[in-house]
């Protein structure tokens, strides 16, 4: 999607980097338990929660909103995945050694040390060893004492490929009609660039007219026929149809030749 060429400056450069403080910084993807995945240079671990260079502007993510770390972009291992919905912390090293630890603190310059709470004390990684941390699973909602009737949509699970613009859904909405929409995965929206439901801030271009323009880039959208795409992403509320007609699934990006993966789409018609 883009490349990034950084140059030498010769010895004024070195002399500027020398008196100035250093910071780790390091190039990961914040995997956020609501499905957006900001992407930047790593900076710290404190009692704010991670800080993210992204852009030459810095943001803090609480800890309690992230559920993964990733220095390498790859989904774990099924029985790893288990253990993760079990609500087990994990660090995934880069040989595939998986460890049961928590992440304590971050520190150092590139590569970053990092240090793993474990069963066994504390131990220091660098995050040329370290692939993925997995710090939450997902939390599931209680299911609620009472809830509206609702009728599942039959044809159950809809396939989104994150290589083509629109899926069919296979049904036919009214207008005002409200569906909630349940959707998983994650998509490569560029060789070094993912994105969960949500989009990836990180990434996302002001210059680029993408089909839901305030949405970010890799964000899960709809459109019913010919109308205009609007927005689902990781929202879980009830959304009203804007009109009568088929309703496709799709990805917000404008370019998808570089795009693979999936998500997974349930919807549920609420009754009216």
């Amino acid at each position: 999607m883009m490349n990034k060429i950084f140059a030498g400056c010769g010895v004024g450069l070195f002399t500027l980097l020398t008196v100035l403080p250093v910071h780790a910084q390091e190039g990961a993807t914040l995997v956020l338990l609501d499905g957006q995945r900001p992407s930047g240079e790593l900076i710290d671990l404190n009692a704010g929660g991670f800080t993210l260079r992204t852009n030459g502007q810095e943001r803090q993510y609480p800890a309690n909103e992230v559920a993964a770390v990733e220095f390498v972009v790859g989904a774990p291992a099924p029985a790893t995945q288990a253990r993760i919905d079990a609500g087990q912390p994990l660090i995934v090293l880069r040989s595939g050694q998986v460890i049961e630890g928590r992440l304590f603190d971050i520190g150092g310059t590139r590569p970053l040390r990092l240090t793993i709470d474990t069963p066994s004390g504390q131990r220091d990684y660098t995050s040329n060893d370290v692939a993925q941390i997995y710090l939450y699973a997902p939390k599931r909602a209680a299911a609620p004492a009472e809830v509206p009737a609702q009728a599942a949509v039959p044809r159950g699970a809809i396939i989104v490929r994150g290589d083509q613009p629109w899926t069919k859904s296979g049904i036919t909405v009214a207008k005002g009609e409200r569906i909630e929409f349940t959707a998983t995965g994650d998509i490569m929206i560029a060789a070094n660039a993912s994105s969960g439901i949500g989009g990836n801030p990180a990434v996302t271009s002001p210059a680029i007219r993408y089909p839901v323009l305030n949405s970010p880039v890799g964000a899960l959208i709809a459109r019913v026929g010919n109308r205009a795409p609007f927005a689902i992403g990781a929202n879980t509320q009830p959304i009203a149809m804007p009109a009568n007609g088929q309703l496709l699934l799709g990805v917000n990006d404008d370019y998808f030749s570089d795009n693979s993966g999936t998500y997974t789409v349930t919807l549920t018609r609420l009754r009216r």
